[in-house]
């Protein structure tokens, strides 16, 4: 069941990115209700997550519509948004290089999900919230197979909500192909259309970096 549900909450999240946060949220829940009950037999969460999305939205402050250039274009306040409807993230916000961050971490149920790597994963959300500058993920990785497949299923989940709805797609069809075979000290590396995605491999960690294309 939880492997399950690395596939379903993507598919919500992209869902409601493609759509728009405003729009997509009616045509989210309509879709929750009318088009997968299977699912939502597997992941009865799934309709509160659009409610607290919805919620969460109808209260957040925006960012302007086009933002500052030099950055990534994605919003902290979007992606917080997106990640806190699956319940399995916390946030803590501070500093990092004297940038604003924001650090992300497993709860108690997304460490449940993910057992093999819930010790050591994080996700910095680094630059202007409006703007970020740059997102590193670390996640633990050893020879067992377990941290492998749970890597490449919590980043399907941090970044379907985060990326754009362009990028999103190639990216996690990149990652589930390099992932799982990047030697230790090993690394590789894809450009995205304005994205320049990075993934190395040190003796205890998956480090994955994401900057503006040079």
């Amino acid at each position: 069941m939880k492997k399950y549900r690395w596939l379903v909450i993507p598919f919500l999240m992209i869902f409601v990115m493609a759509c728009g946060l405003a729009s997509g949220v009616q045509g989210l829940q309509n879709a929750v209700t009318t088009q997968m009950p299977a699912m939502l037999t597997s992941a009865p969460t799934a309709q509160g997550m659009v409610e607290t999305l919805a919620a969460q939205q109808q209260g957040s402050s925006t960012c302007p519509n086009t933002p500052a250039p030099g950055g990534l274009g994605i919003s902290m306040n979007t992606a917080r948004t997106i990640l806190q409807m699956t319940q399995q993230f916390t946030f803590a916000d501070g500093t990092a290089n004297g940038q604003p961050a924001t650090v992300v971490t497993l709860t108690t149920d997304g460490a449940s999900t993910f057992p093999a790597i819930a010790q050591g994963f994080t996700a910095q959300f680094i630059g202007d919230p409006c703007n970020l500058s740059r997102i590193t993920i670390t996640i633990p990785r050893t020879d067992q197979q377990n941290t492998a497949d749970q890597g490449v299923g919590i980043l399907n989940i941090v970044l379907a909500g985060t990326l754009p709805p362009d990028v999103q797609l190639s990216f996690l069809t990149w990652v589930a192909q390099n992932y799982p075979n990047v030697p230790v000290s090993g690394q590789q590396q894809t450009t995205i259309k304005t994205f320049q995605f990075t993934l190395q491999r040190n003796p205890t960690s998956m480090v994955l970096d994401i900057v503006p294309t040079p």
